[in-house]
């Protein structure tokens, strides 16, 4: 067995995790007591929430309140750092959370990716939609953010291409697919655990990877002792 090809590979992983901002397996948990770059706009949005996430005591949360109008009017959070860089580089095509509907209305919650940070027309693309009842419960999503999945919004580029680069991830609540800004509403959204996953054939060569190198120190042991 050829060892050095699996190392060599790892350290190419490795590598293409820490040259991105994006990177494999990365979570938004806040327990450190802040929002984690993730923002509305507004100057008080969104809250780290110190105790009652999906946990229980003692797990923070993030929390959103949107009254409908103005600058607050809608669900939005917006992240430009640790959520953009080359998702196809990075082998990221999900993106799992824990999601609970603080309203009175049944909240449709999407991914949104954008090519700029100005303007309610920049083109992108969206999610698919997670239906969130509103039971003051917590609900785990997966969102996939392969081609076949995501929605173009205003003619972006190619969808290889466009993931390469998104200036802008936005978690945001809308029942249509007419925008990347979300729909005003009067409710408030916890959001939690929001985590990059790998894609699954990515998984599968790491953990045979791992596992021929463990089976080899095994063996190798063995003949030794």
């Amino acid at each position: 067995m050829k060892i050095a090809p699996l190392f060599a590979a790892a350290a190419l992983i490795l590598t293409l995790q820490t040259s991105h901002a994006i990177t494999l397996l990365q979570v938004d948990d806040f327990e450190n007591g802040t929002t984690d770059s993730w923002a509305n706009g507004g100057s008080s949005q969104p809250l780290n929430i110190t105790t009652g996430g999906p946990a229980g005591v003692n797990d923070n949360f993030l929390k959103i309140t949107a009254d409908g109008s103005g600058s607050l009017g809608r669900l939005t959070i917006f992240n430009r750092s640790q959520w953009i860089g080359d998702y196809v580089a990075a082998g990221v095509n999900e993106i799992d959370m824990d999601l609970e509907n603080l309203g009175s209305v049944t909240l449709n919650i999407r991914l949104a990716f954008k090519s700029s940070t100005a303007g309610q027309t920049t083109p992108g693309y969206l999610s698919s939609a997670f239906s969130l009842p509103a039971d003051s419960t917590w609900h785990h999503a997966t969102f996939s953010i392969t081609a076949a999945n995501m929605i173009a919004f205003n003619s972006p580029a190619v969808f290889s291409t466009f993931m390469t680069n998104p200036a802008e991830l936005r978690i945001i609540n809308e029942s249509g697919t007419s925008n990347l800004v979300g729909d005003p509403v009067v409710s408030q959204l916890g959001v939690d655990n929001i985590k990059a996953v790998p894609e699954p054939t990515a998984v599968a060569f790491l953990v045979g990877g791992f596992g021929a190198l463990a089976s080899w120190g095994v063996l190798r042991f063995a003949r030794t002792h």
